[in-house]
């Protein structure tokens, strides 16, 4: 019996009766989203959580019955369809860790027989979860970090009005950090800049841009070949956020 590196039934073993891609089902070609699994010997099983994350979603749907969704961060989110009436063992909100009983597998929802469906989003794409549940394939968990600059800037009270924070540099970014320069002042009015400055260049983030936050930036600014002025305007900042 086939089992998975990264297994969502609890006994691990698995048989596939639906992969992912194109199928005819009640007469009709449609593109299924995900994998359908079955235990061992066409055996239900208990559900497990794929990874680490947060219940998004624990709820009744008339195509996914009794279902739930995790988000796992940076984009990556799971889902488990079909789930037996009233098994499921988490609301959303709940952290939730790999391996983790969400519920026990069953028909409910529009289905042909008891199992369970699964499937990956990424980046609002449905994929091939076959991968990632065979580990060949991971979850990118590394922190966007253009997001998180303009995160930190809406908090400053600047404005991303057409886009807003979508992990992306464009015009509206380059215009932000044509503006949000940090530097030493009297008055430190970008708190929440400063301290992402003062993350990435490892020093205490107090979101007061004094000496040490100064000297930090410098000594940046020097490794890569930058103008030494101390402050952090367009040219540093694009450093600083990896655009190229």
């Amino acid at each position: 019996m086939a089992k998975y590196k990264n297994p969502v039934l609890k006994k691990g073993g698995h048989k596939v009766t639906s992969p992912f891609g194109m199928r005819t089902i009640w007469g009709k070609k449609q593109m299924h989203k995900g994998i359908d699994l079955v235990g061992e010997g066409s055996s239900l099983d208990y559900i497990i959580a794929f990874a680490d994350g947060v219940v998004k979603l624990s709820k009744y749907s008339s195509s996914g019955g009794e279902y739930v969704q995790i988000d796992h961060g940076n984009g990556n989110l799971t889902r488990y369809l079909h789930m037996k009436k009233d098994s499921r063992t988490v609301k959303a909100g709940d952290k939730v860790l790999k391996g983790q009983v969400l519920g026990y597998m069953g028909a409910t929802g529009k289905v042909t027989g008891a199992h369970l469906h699964f499937d990956v989003n990424v980046a609002g794409k449905y994929v091939d979860p076959a991968p990632y549940l065979e580990g060949t394939k991971e979850f990118d968990n590394t922190p966007n970090i253009i997001k998180q600059w303009q995160l930190a800037a809406i908090a400053d009270g600047f404005e991303f009005p057409k886009f807003g924070a979508d992990g992306k540099w464009g015009n509206e970014c380059v215009a932000v950090s044509k503006k949000a320069v940090c530097k030493r002042r009297i008055k430190h009015k970008f708190q929440n800049l400063t301290k992402l400055v003062q993350r990435l260049v490892g020093v205490e983030a107090d979101g007061k841009f004094g000496p040490k936050t100064k000297t930090a930036v410098i000594a940046y600014q020097k490794k890569n070949g930058l103008v030494q002025d101390g402050s952090v305007g367009p040219a540093t900042w694009k450093k600083l956020l990896g655009v190229k």
